[in-house]
């Protein structure tokens, strides 16, 4: 009778391991459908747990076959033979030998997208439309009524070890009809941990390399994915820009950032602070040569959320270089943002500003030091009508680097539609007043069409708002 039991026994977790085998040839499917659609880490973090699993179930299998074998030495005489157990126990092993081929066989399929790096793409289109003919920075490139690819951005990141990421970005941007020009727009190495230490003090992040440098707010955010069609003035004049503000803007030195926590002035609120040291001379307003002198900059940013709806941001910034020439650049900015608990995804608001000053001294052909002390400012105001429909007004204000008696002003619309956070399409409306240029380029009007593509393992992440 205890050999029957035994054989029933053993019928028993043969019908399990066909269970298991159903298991894995449906993960075996499902991680096909994942590497066909791009998945992401935390559906590969299911599959290594769905495999550890079955890995386990294997082992408990194996032990009840050991035990089933042993106990039926001591079982009376059946019906059942040694002979019919062994055959049934041969059986079951064969099939329990392909079911650990096949979670080997998972196995393998998700190891290699563990090292590769993540690559994510994106591109950038513009058209315009001018009521006059419309130049570039330099003044000798025509931009206007034409389209243009502004940018194709490619990102790279990946873990080095435990203590350190890197991140490469190459970007492909518009001469303004002349061509194109590569470079790497932000190439650097994030280190979250000190390996010494074991520990990040404060907080502490450094990063070492090339990178978009912590001055402001805009500076920091790519033309991709600017809430904008065109940089803000006073960052495309101030901060640097080779054709001007409807072309990538932005000041991306070579050097080394210190981000860390500091104690909180309030209760409740972050206070961070960015210390830098940079390769001078590249700023927008400064006139030296390249790489010539170190330049210093410190930003720090106190933030306060209030019932996870309300977010206001402050910051503050200075940056100074000496030497052929000295530059200092000092600039505040202001984000507040709102976002009700319940539809945040459908509607939102967000508004602020940056103003920045400048100083720059310099020795003229004759010998003598001369100074300028430009400033500018910008405003900007955005609300969320519905989960893929934004729209904004922004107004700008600035007195030209090379002249601080020549203002530009300027005032915009848009309107933004994202049928996800990979593809937006944006129109959008400026008015430019620049009353000390020629007539025929005061009063320009623009009409601006764009489209952002976004593809490859990029993150799914919020909104512009909610970033």
């Amino acid at each position: 009778m205890k050999y029957f039991l035994i054989a029933v026994g053993m019928f028993v977790c043969a019908g399990t391991i066909m269970a298991q085998q159903s298991q894995i040839g449906n993960a075996v499917k499902s991680q096909m459908a994942l590497r066909a659609t791009g998945g992401r880490d935390s559906q590969a973090d299911t599959s290594e747990t769905s495999i550890q699993q079955l890995r386990n179930e294997v082992l408990r299998l194996h032990g009840e076959i050991q035990s089933l074998k042993t106990d039926s030495t001591n079982a009376p005489y059946s019906q059942v033979t040694e002979d019919d157990l062994d055959a049934l126990e041969d059986h079951i092993d064969q099939r329990m030998q392909r079911l650990e081929n096949k979670v080997d066989a998972v196995s393998r399929a998700t190891a290699p997208t563990v090292l590769n790096p993540r690559m994510t793409a994106f591109i950038n289109f513009a058209a315009r439309h001018d009521n006059t003919t419309v130049y570039d920075a330099t003044g000798s490139n025509v931009i206007s009524d034409r389209p243009f690819l502004r940018a194709m951005e490619m990102e790279l990141g990946s873990a080095v070890d435990p203590y350190a990421e890197a991140v490469a970005i190459i970007s492909l941007n518009s001469d303004a009809q002349k061509g194109f020009t590569i470079e790497p727009e932000e190439a650097y190495g994030l280190i979250k941990r000190l390996p010494i230490l074991e520990t990040a003090p404060l907080g502490l992040k450094m990063k070492i390399g090339r990178f978009l440098a912590p001055i402001g707010i805009s500076n920091i955010t790519h033309l991709h994915d600017l809430p904008w069609t065109t940089y803000p003035l006073v960052v495309s004049k101030y901060l640097g820009s080779e054709h001007g503000d409807f072309f990538d803007s932005g000041f991306n030195p070579v050097g080394a950032d210190f981000q860390f926590f500091l104690p909180s002035p309030l209760p409740s609120a972050t206070f961070e602070m960015n210390a830098d040291v940079l390769r001078g001379s590249e700023l927008g307003i400064s006139e030296g040569d390249p790489g010539g002198q170190t330049a210093y900059l410190g930003h720090l940013t106190l933030s306060e959320d209030w019932n996870n709806e309300h977010l206001l941001v402050l910051g503050a910034s200075a940056y100074t270089e000496s030497g052929i020439t000295t530059t200092s650049l000092f600039g505040g900015n202001l984000t507040y943002k709102w976002a009700p608990s319940e539809q945040r995804e459908s509607h939102s608001f967000v508004g602020g500003g940056e103003i920045f000053f400048g100083n720059h001294s310099y020795i003229d052909s004759t010998g003598a030091t001369l100074t300028r002390k430009p400033y500018g400012w910008y405003a900007f105001a955005q609300y969320q009508f519905s989960y893929w429909t934004y729209a904004g007004l922004r107004y700008d204000w600035v007195q030209e680097p090379s002249n601080v008696q020549l203002v530009s002003r300027e005032i915009s619309a848009y309107i933004s539609y994202y049928t996800t956070e990979f593809l937006r399409f944006r129109l959008g409306v400026e008015h430019r007043i620049r009353p000390w240029r020629t007539p025929n380029l005061d009063n320009t009007n623009s009409i601006i069409f764009e489209a952002n593509f976004v593809f490859g393992s990029h993150p799914v992440e919020p909104y512009w708002v909610n970033k």
